[in-house]
C-alpha cells in the first residue's frame, strides 16, 4: 500500500466521519435503548406516588410505538437486538404504568378511608 492510497482513505478534516454503528448494514432503531431505560425506571419509580411511573411509562410506550412503526416499514434496516430492546422497554413501560396507576388508586382509597374515619371520629366527639 503506497502512501497516496492511505491519504485518500482517511477522512479530511472537515468531512463527517462515517457511522460505525452498522452491524451487517443494519442500524439500531432510534430510541430503543431510551425506551428500555424509561420502561425500567417506570417500574423502579412506581413507589414515588405513581406519578413518575405513569409519566415515564407513557413516554416509553409512545416512543416504542414509533420505533415499531419504523421497524415494520423496513425490518432489514434495523438490528434484531434493538427491536428486542424496544419490545422489552414497551413491556416494562406497560408494567410500570400499571403499577403506578394501582399505587395511585391505593393512595386514593387510603385517603378516603382515613378521611372518613377522621370525619366519623370528629362527629362522635360532638
Amino acid at each position: 500500500m503506497n502512501p497516496s492510497e492511505f491519504e485518500s482513505s482517511t477522512p479530511k478534516q472537515n468531512e463527517p466521519t462515517p457511522n460505525f454503528n452498522f452491524q451487517g448494514g443494519q442500524i439500531a432503531i432510534p430510541n430503543s435503548v431510551g425506551v428500555l431505560v424509561l420502561g425500567i425506571l417506570s417500574i423502579v419509580f412506581c413507589w414515588c406516588y405513581g406519578i413518575l411511573a405513569i409519566i415515564m411509562g407513557i413516554i416509553a410506550i409512545i416512543l416504542a410505538n414509533q420505533g415499531e412503526k419504523l421497524y415494520q416499514l423496513n425490518p432489514r434496516a434495523y438490528t434484531l437486538a434493538s427491536y428486542k430492546n424496544l419490545k422489552a422497554g414497551k413491556i416494562c413501560g406497560i408494567i410500570g404504568l400499571s403499577l403506578g396507576a394501582v399505587y395511585i388508586l391505593i393512595i386514593i382509597v387510603y385517603v378516603i378511608v382515613l378521611g372518613s374515619a377522621a370525619f366519623g371520629a370528629f362527629n362522635y366527639l360532638k
